[in-house]
């Protein structure tokens, strides 16, 4: 990371979004105030064998269409989504890429798989005889960056984080790091990540998928829903959006960056590292846990990692925890993998619009132990402070404090 050499501020001037429920900002913060989910038959690729062969795919989104405005018919359904996203957040911020100076501009996505679905298809036709490498062009992690760089004309870093459910989220982070040391002026951050056989059936395997609903935090829960999507957000300087008249839609404040050192999947039951997160993510944005007034959690549904982000929140809020309005957009659009990050932040911009709490969808009871205030309904609200919560496989984790407009 890049050690803060400033008190530049870092501000969200756009955002867009392709989920299960929704293709653009303004529908997300309906959809979450109807309380839809996006489950449904799979229908990706066949779901034989699956501990569930149902998810939530964004089956409203036309990837074709994406390819044909870009002349691009071999691109992969990552750079659909991730360009589709973009275009909105474009829009939205009415940002002009030739105001930015190039070497001043930079793009930072997360992804679990990337490209998986052209991997498959590839190796698919290998074993027919039918090779064809160019349809591997769009398969690497980085492809989509590196079309947000070529839209743009942005020079300055293009990286991209693999670091499970965490890695969007560290490309926000990374954001705040840039702009604060002064080596940028607009960050485009992106998380995307397409359904794929990869992750449907490596998670089946480890049977944490629920074989029925998600019910993030109930005290019933059996496992996740897989979902797939891309939620990209215009990160500006401050003072370089105030300059233009940019409209901003939040402020981002600190994050918290940890590890577990514990298990390759199995979390922590200490649950330290995802509390040390939290503590470093409000300490960087100079705030007091008594100020939080909404907690986007990672809420997998798992009965484990729900457990364990649970305890962490009561060590972190103390008794708040179990007052302060909590959700999982997991109920309503799936785990979005490496996208889960940014796509927990745009949820709660769109929620504050709608002056809503998201809801967690499949809710009923609560835990005895570490109670969370969640609710199955959206529910009358005007969030402010949000601590946006990931905790990925590996023990890595990552909490983002914002201030929303």
């Amino acid at each position: 990371m890049i050690p803060h050499m400033s008190n530049r501020g870092a501000v969200v001037t756009g955002c867009g979004v392709i989920n299960a429920i929704s293709n653009d900002f303004n529908s997300f913060g309906d959809a979450m105030a109807r309380a839809e989910t996006g489950l449904g038959d799979i229908s990706s690729f066949p779901a034989d064998g699956l501990r569930n062969p149902r998810a939530c795919e964004a089956k409203g989104f036309d990837a074709e269409a994406i390819r044909i405005k870009r002349g691009d018919k071999r691109m992969d359904r990552s750079s659909a989504l991730t360009l589709a996203a973009f275009d909105q957040a474009m829009e939205m911020a009415q940002l002009d890429p030739a105001t930015v100076n190039p070497r001043r501009g930079a793009v930072l996505s997360g992804s679990t798989l990337g490209g998986a679905r052209t991997g498959m298809g590839y190796y698919r036709g290998q074993r027919a005889g039918k090779r064809r490498p160019s349809t591997l062009r769009d398969y690497s992690l980085h492809s989509p960056g590196y079309r947000l760089c070529i839209e743009t004309g942005f020079m300055g870093p293009n990286l991209v984080y693999s670091t499970a459910c965490t890695s969007s989220n560290l490309a926000l982070a990374t954001a705040q790091d840039l702009i604060r040391a002064g080596k940028a002026d607009v960050v485009l951050v992106a998380g995307f990540d397409p359904m794929s056989e990869v992750s449907a059936a490596g998670f089946s395997v480890m049977r944490n998928v629920s074989p029925e609903l998600c019910r993030p935090f109930d005290k019933d829960r059996q496992g996740l829903v897989l979902g797939e999507g891309s939620a990209l957000m215009i990160v500006e300087a401050e003072d370089f959006a105030a300059k233009r008249g940019a409209p901003v839609m939040a402020k981002l404040r600190g994050y918290g960056l940890s590890s577990d050192a514990h298990h390759m999947t199995a979390p922590d039951v200490t649950a330290q590292g995802p509390m040390a997160a939290m503590r470093k993510a409000l300490e960087m944005g100079g705030a007091d846990a008594a100020q939080v007034d909404f907690i986007c959690a990672h809420g997998t549904g798992t009965l484990h990692n729900d457990a364990i982000e649970a305890k962490a929140l009561h060590g972190v809020l103390g008794e708040r925890a179990a007052e302060v309005p909590a959700a999982s957009i997991k109920s309503m659009v799936g785990h979005t993998l490496g996208a889960a990050g940014t796509m927990n932040a745009v949820a709660a911009m769109a929620a504050r619009a709608k002056n809503i709490i998201p809801p967690t969808v499949n809710f009923r009871e609560a835990e005895a132990n570490n109670p969370l205030s969640c609710a199955s309904a959206a529910r009358t609200g005007q969030p402010s402070l949000v601590l946006s919560n990931t905790l990925g496989f590996g023990g890595s984790n990552c909490s983002v404090l914002m201030e929303l407009a």
